[in-house]
């Protein structure tokens, strides 16, 4: 009946959002002037503040990429792009109130990317003389552009307390996938997600065939 379905709905409703928030990041993207650089850098690499500290503490634990050494195609000739971030530990709390644009907003993007600053002047102690271009990202960034609510990474759900909901829901034919779905948050997960998604809606089999027939 329609209030069986009803209630079937907003018991899922309930249970598929009632989660805690991750924090969010701070970022930075780069286009730097590559002279001189040494040429053994790290495409990648993590910067560990405080190793007693766990991976979620503010500020104590930044990722850095730099994809152009690997990729010569994504920077001008001499040049280096570079994309640092906190790894999901920025507190959102602290721009609840914040406007884009203001200057309190300014001064506070400015504050808080200190720490990817420290991170890359490990590796490259004169990065800062060699910026060409600067993009900082925020969590307000977060939320206008990839509409995160409150700019948060995704959902929270900690080891061995609970999963995020599968794929199947109680509408007939409609399925769910994306990073708050199982198994979460991240570029590989949601991919799992997707696939896991698309062969609960069609086996493996025909998947096969239908990629036959598209001449792959």
């Amino acid at each position: 009946s329609m209030n069986t379905f009803d209630e079937k709905w907003k018991e899922y409703a309930r249970t598929s959002t009632d989660y805690e928030q991750c924090e969010s990041f701070m970022h930075l993207h780069l286009g730097i002037d590559a002279k001189g650089l040494p040429e053994d850098l790290w495409p990648q690499f993590a910067v560990v503040r405080d190793w007693k500290k766990p991976i979620e503490s503010e500020g104590n634990v930044m990722i850095v990429a730099i994809p152009s050494l690997l990729d010569s195609s994504l920077a001008p000739e001499g040049k280096h792009v570079i994309h640092a971030y906190t790894a999901g530990n920025e507190p959102i709390s602290l721009w609840k109130d914040m406007q884009r644009g203001t200057p309190e907003y300014d001064a506070l993007k400015k504050e808080r990317s200190q720490v990817l600053w420290q991170a890359l002047e490990q590796v490259i102690p004169d990065v800062q003389s060699r910026v060409e271009v600067e993009m900082v990202g925020t969590p307000l960034t977060h939320a206008r552009f990839l509409r995160r609510n409150n700019g948060t990474y995704g959902p929270l759900v900690r080891a061995g307390e609970g999963t995020l909901p599968g794929h199947t829901t109680p509408v007939p034919k409609l399925f769910l996938c994306g990073d708050s779905t199982f198994p979460g948050i991240g570029v590989p997960a949601v991919a799992a997600g997707g696939t896991i998604c698309a062969n609960t809606i069609s086996s493996l089999d025909s998947h096969f065939k239908t990629l036959a027939a598209m001449g792959f």
